[in-house]
């Protein structure tokens, strides 16, 4: 019968602590990538102009346009 190995607790934590350090360095080069480029950061600003103005539809109604 196949019985189930489990790590320390300490080990497991360590893995835990490097994905939150990886996934903060994916997120802060995401971020360096959109302010190098002027011409998304200008869609990203309109959007969230637009967005917060109520310039926006629901996704469903979306969705049933496209035919989906």
């Amino acid at each position: 019968m196949p019985q189930t190995a489990l790590p320390p607790a300490e080990l497991f934590q360590k893995f835990i602590r490097a994905e939150e350090a990886i996934e903060d360095l994916r997120d802060a080069f995401e971020d360096y990538l959109i302010a190098q480029n002027p011409r998304l950061l200008r869609k990203l600003r309109k959007a969230r102009r637009e967005d917060l103005s109520d310039k926006t539809r629901p996704f469903s109604e979306f969705v049933r346009e496209l035919g989906l």
